[in-house]
């Protein structure tokens, strides 16, 4: 649905804006593949699948961002390749300290918490904008927030709930509402943008 969306014409004034939500969305869809694969055979191999579409996910939001509260061409051309990389090294910089016994997450929790830090920030400090609406990402925001909480929480939400559902799959509901605020965000016409930009 995402990428049906984004190709939709109306939706972006220049063909580069689509790139980092392309990306988004492509990684979306590839979180259901990696998810499934770790929760049929958990591992530490399939736990890398469940989190590398989920943190290129963050980076192109990330990179998303960037390019329309700062500068274009620099997020687009530079910063989203190397936010990506970055992510991936941080998965195999995870896996090669898991292998001796470390299993280091410092730097995979740099690359997943810090774009939820620096983009508030960017939104406050970047007023203009075409795209990144404040009130869809805040919503957005929140569903994440609590979809961590869920998951921080998971047996305590099996409990309360009269152990019917676990806090972990609520977790995926969460999110999946934080993702589709993401969506209504990047398909608003432009006469909507201009209304929610008073809101």
């Amino acid at each position: 649905m995402g990428l049906v969306k984004i190709f939709q014409s109306g939706h972006f004034d220049n063909s580069l804006d689509r790139v980092p939500y392309i990306v988004f969305f492509v990684s979306i869809i590839f979180v259901g593949f990696g998810s499934s694969y770790y929760h049929w055979t958990p591992s530490n191999a399939s736990l890398f699948w469940d989190r590398l579409p989920m943190t290129t996910a963050f980076m192109s939001f990330f990179a998303a961002v960037l390019s329309d509260r700062i500068n274009r061409s620099l997020a687009i051309y530079a910063l989203l390749p190397i936010l990506i990389i970055a992510g991936l090294y941080s998965l195999i910089y995870w896996q090669r300290t898991e292998a001796s016994g470390l299993g280091d997450l410092r730097f995979y929790g740099i690359v997943q918490f810090f774009p939820l830090i620096a983009i508030p920030l960017i939104i406050w400090l970047y007023r203009s904008y075409r795209y990144t609406l404040t009130p869809p990402i805040s919503w957005a925001f929140m569903w994440y927030a609590c979809a961590k909480l869920l998951e921080h929480f998971d047996g305590e939400v099996f409990n309360l709930l009269g152990r019917l559902v676990s806090g972990h799959t609520l977790k995926h509901f969460a999110a999946a509402v934080a993702t589709f605020y993401i969506l209504k965000m990047v398909t608003l016409s432009k006469s909507r943008r201009e209304t929610y930009k008073y809101l």
